[in-house]
């Protein structure tokens, strides 16, 4: 299978206006972090992205082809965000597939916020409230209107930096771009994702972590009500590292050991 490959860095390269990846979300893609010459957490978005690859039947490179593309950006020794999108390639109208379709990767650079990695984070609840698919949950498609949306909510409001967002029947799910994670009496809770929502490789580290720290963890469906009795909360994601939540709507949290012991065993903070 061959892969046409489009960068950022090569203006030769265009997307085809055909791309299914535009005309109906056909694809899915991964958001890295590139730091001091290196993609963090590679082994684990690549192994993400194959999985996903595989639940949409879209063909997936190998990882040596994705490493080779990445280089260029690695070796600019720039701290970057890099985003792979991989999509199921160029088709007519209709939903019909081709046998012919080539895959079309996409690889595109950003900057990076590095001192925002970490750092305590303020969060509202948005109105806006994610469907349940289990056939979608867990993988980062290309459909991620209910995000926008929730986005341009949170926009409107001075005083938060994320939102939480809700499943249809009110339970919480995760944050427009980070997992949520709270604590309660030494329990550590987060959302269960079967149904909704995206598996983010940090919060697959912290379950892992919390494994080897012999910490109890408890995955199901919890309540905003839950969330404000718990003792400490945090969002977390594989770009903006562990955030301690210090405001939920009015309710007000401090930093507490578990937050505190996960960002230093798994960061060195």
């Amino acid at each position: 299978m061959s892969f046409n490959l489009i960068t950022d860095l090569d203006p030769s390269h265009q997307a085809d206006a055909q791309d299914r990846g535009l005309h109906y979300g056909d694809g899915l893609f991964e958001t890295l972090l590139i730091h001091q010459g290196n993609v963090r957490y590679w082994q684990e978005h690549y192994a993400r992205l194959y999985a996903s690859c595989e639940r949409l039947k879209i063909p997936c490179p190998q990882q040596s082809w994705l490493e080779r593309a990445l280089q260029p950006y690695v070796d600019s020794a720039e701290s970057l965000i890099v985003k792979i999108i991989i999509t199921r390639g160029t088709g007519g109208r209709g939903l019909s597939l081709s046998d012919k379709t080539q895959p079309n990767v996409y690889i595109f650079k950003y900057p990076v916020e590095l001192s925002h990695i970490n750092q305590p984070i303020r969060v509202t609840i948005s109105e806006v409230t994610l469907s349940k698919s289990p056939l979608l949950a867990g993988i980062k498609h290309l459909n991620r209107l209910f995000y926008v949306l929730a986005t341009q909510q949170l926009q409107s409001e001075n005083n938060f930096d994320e939102a939480l967002l809700l499943d249809s029947e009110g339970y919480l799910v995760e944050a427009i771009v980070h997992n949520l994670f709270f604590i309660s009496n030494d329990i550590t809770y987060t959302p269960d994702l079967t149904a909704s929502g995206v598996d983010g490789i940090m919060r697959n580290l912290v379950l892992k972590k919390l494994k080897e720290l012999d910490k109890p963890v408890k995955i199901g469906h919890y309540t905003p009500e839950q969330l404000f009795q718990a003792d400490e909360c945090f969002l977390c994601n594989s770009v903006q590292g562990i955030r301690p939540i210090t405001l939920v709507k009015k309710q007000r949290f401090d930093p507490g050991p578990v937050t505190r012991l996960l960002q230093q065993s798994i960061h060195g903070l």
